[in-house]
């Protein structure tokens, strides 16, 4: 019988996102070697790099911190974090530090080892590389440009090493700045002597929290249980959920823009080989993933994210009358019509704006509720959910807008879309428990401020102007003429907001990769040691992190991300037997940033029958693929077979870098629309498997 000798919890999605308390109080029953969470992403955009502000709101972060250091002091388990602060530079990892602080002296935390990892680089470095051309695009990204450099925050993703450095130090708490996710996870798996390829996959698992489930959300917690047989269960604590092999089949191909193959700093995780397995109807498992070591193809490389300021922005909302829509020129983002794609609805497809609007005493009130409602609205997992990486899409980063209004209170306002036609079946449920997920976690929230949701669609349409300037009467000037150029064609209905000041416009300058091995190990990621009392914290000294190699060396297969299980152009024979909705064909219909610079798209099939007949139909191969999303084939990176779990991931280079000017869904959460209204032919059943051809 297989022996239990390593157990992991994930407190959340990401610090901020928010848990039940009562999940963590499950989790910590019995062994707990680690408890860890990635405490933020570049997904939300450039802004909070830029800037070094957080993107979830103050209290909310404090709040599962406290229940995760609750938890570390019950148990004796380290308390790890990664990408603090949201972006993971410097300035956003003191920030967490502080929240940290406050949280220590509350719980009474003393003679506490904690050890925190810088991850920001000085912008002469990276300029020297760009010099002697070292740095490698990763894709379609930004052009490289050495003013742009020299006045970026530029951060680079650590991986395992320096949190594992620390670890054997002895820390109890771990701060580290900009990570992959996965490293937070499998850096103590490592160290402890788990095989490299299931720690690596284990953490890839966890790092969106309960996300993994069904039904998926990031605001909940889940345990990953190691045995001494190289196999890895995953657990939720909360009954609600539970973890089946297409759960977490569906959730290794989570933003990644290759089924099979997962880049970092130290090696490649490859999933050719991994099986899915359940272990009863609560829990899943997985076994047989394998860790290449860094070598060629794929030597050591740190993932560079540079972030500039482009201006400050001012923006509009102007909800209009459906008979005057035809009146907007069809470049303007209208709520609708072209709020989440660029691409207009067509055919029976609907859009649905969804604008949350707040009104308090104070600018903290209003903004600290519109940023607690959208979040929950974004991730709230209900059964049936298709698009598991989101349910709305926005179009700004940062995506809240404060403002004052007349009768001098404050408001803030946060525009969103969807066309997830599974969404619209159960908005008022999503809507329902959003707001019962505030109630139990932050009533102060809904007792300090008001709230409403305004929906707009074909019928009530919604424009969204947005204006960027550096110079702030050149600013005020363009976009009171952009504002102009609608009203002078139609008469914005009441409740129309003008010229609001949002947050300044940041850019991302920089995603490229650095492969200089001496400055990665001896320059990068310094290791900072304090001990601990409450809020007194005293320098310890410091360390560099100390590397050693991982992972299978000498590999010989095949590691190309653009042709390893690139699904044949075979057209099938014959006329097919049916015409089947993919929507009913399959579990699992989303998209999402695979990076800033592409997005993927992930069909997870009800079932082997259902898989091969998508196969079949040839519906799938890239160039259908690049008719189906009308772009040219050569945007296509790839249109892959995933036998394991009877699943297509199809990767694209994302027409814009996430966040740009004129985005309409910033985390590429809601772009699968392309797919949902896909009618697949059906062919015979027994043909010979496709993904074979």
């Amino acid at each position: 019988m297989s022996k239990l000798i390593y157990r992991v919890v994930s407190a959340c999605g990401a610090l901020g996102y928010g848990f039940p308390k009562a999940s963590m109080d499950k989790a910590i029953e019995g062994r707990v070697d680690a408890i860890v969470s990635d405490a933020g992403s570049m997904d939300a955009g450039p802004y909070f790099l830029g800037t070094g502000t957080q993107y979830f709101e103050r209290e909310a972060v404090r709040c599962d911190y406290t229940h995760m250091v609750r938890a570390g002091l019950a148990t004796g388990a380290p308390v790890i974090l990664g990408s603090c602060g949201m972006a993971g530079g410097d300035r956003n990892l003191q920030w967490m530090l502080d929240v940290a602080k406050e949280v220590f002296a509350e719980l009474g935390v003393h003679d506490a080892k904690v050890a925190t990892i810088s991850a920001e680089l000085d912008p002469k470095i990276v300029i020297a590389e760009f010099k002697r051309g070292a740095l490698l695009p990763t894709g379609d990204g930004p052009v490289l440009d050495e003013d742009a450099l020299r006045h970026s925050v530029i951060a680079g993703q650590m991986g395992i090493h320096p949190i594992l450095t620390a670890l054997e130090a002895g820390a109890q708490y771990i701060f580290a700045g900009r990570s992959c996710d996965v490293a937070l996870f499998a850096a103590d798996m490592v160290r402890r002597g788990i095989a490299p390829g299931l720690a690596y996959h284990v953490g890839h698992v966890l790092e969106c929290g309960a996300l993994a489930c069904d039904p998926g959300s990031p605001s909940d917690c889940l345990v990953a249980e190691v045995y001494d047989d190289g196999s890895a269960v995953f657990v939720a604590p909360n009954p609600e959920r539970r973890c089946t092999p297409y759960s977490i089949a569906a959730h290794s191909l989570y933003e990644e823009s290759h089924p099979q193959l997962q880049f970092y700093p130290e090696g490649v995780l490859l999933m050719d080989r991994t099986e899915f397995f359940a272990r009863d109807a609560r829990s899943a498992g997985i076994r047989g993933s394998r860790f290449i070591h860094a070598g060629a193809p794929w030597p050591w490389s740190i993932k560079l994210e540079g972030a500039r300021r482009l201006g400050a922005r001012k923006v509009s909302l102007l909800h209009i009358d459906a008979a005057d829509l035809p009146k907007v020129p069809a470049d303007v983002l209208v709520y609708g019509r072209n709020g989440v794609m660029r691409r207009a609805v067509e055919g029976d497809e609907r859009e649905l704006g969804l604008i949350v609007e707040t009104t308090a005493k104070t600018q903290q009130a209003a903004e600290t509720l519109a940023s607690l409602l959208t979040h929950y609205l974004i991730h709230f997992g209900y059964v049936g959910r298709k698009a598991t990486a989101g349910n709305i899409a926005y179009p700004l980063s940062p995506n809240l807008m404060s403002f004052r209004r007349e009768d001098g209170t404050w408001g803030a306002i946060v525009p969103s879309g969807t066309r997830d036609p599974v969404f619209f079946r159960n908005y008022a449920k999503v809507k329902k428990g959003a707001l019962a997920s505030i109630e139990a976690g932050f009533p102060e929230a809904l007792a300090n401020a008001q709230w409403r949701i305004v929906e707009a669609d074909a019928l009530h349409p919604a424009i969204l102007l947005r204006t960027i300037d550096a110079d702030p009467a050149r600013l005020a000037a363009k976009h009171a003429e952009q504002v102009a150029q609608i009203t002078q064609r139609l008469t914005p209905l009441p409740g129309s907001i003008l010229a609001i000041d949002a947050a300044d416009a940041y850019e991302w300058s920089l995603y490229h990769l650095l492969q200089n091995e001496s400055l990665i190990k001896h320059t990068m990621f310094p290791i900072r040691y304090l001990r601990a009392d409450g809020a007194a914290w005293v320098p310890e000294g410091e360390e560099r992190p100390k590397y050693f190699d991982i992972g299978l060396q000498g590999y010989r297969g095949e590691l190309d991300d653009r042709s390893l299980s690139l699904i044949a152009d075979a057209p099938p024979a014959g006329e097919p037997e049916a015409m089947q909705r993919l929507l009913d064909m399959a579990v699992v219909v989303r998209s999402k940033n695979a990076g800033i610079n592409r997005l993927t798209y992930d069909v997870v099939f009800n079932s082997a029958a259902d898989y091969e007949a998508a196969l079949h139909a040839n519906v799938f191969h890239k160039a259908q693929v690049a008719k189906l999303l009308q772009l040219p084939v050569e945007h296509v990176v790839g249109s892959f077979y995933v036998d394991s779990c009877n699943a297509i991931k199809i990767t694209i280079d994302r027409p814009n870098l996430s966040a740009s000017p004129d985005e309409h869904d910033v985390f590429g959460a809601q772009q699968h629309s392309a797919l949902e209204g896909l009618r697949v032919p059906v062919h015979a059943q027994h043909l010979a498997s496709a993904s074979a051809l």
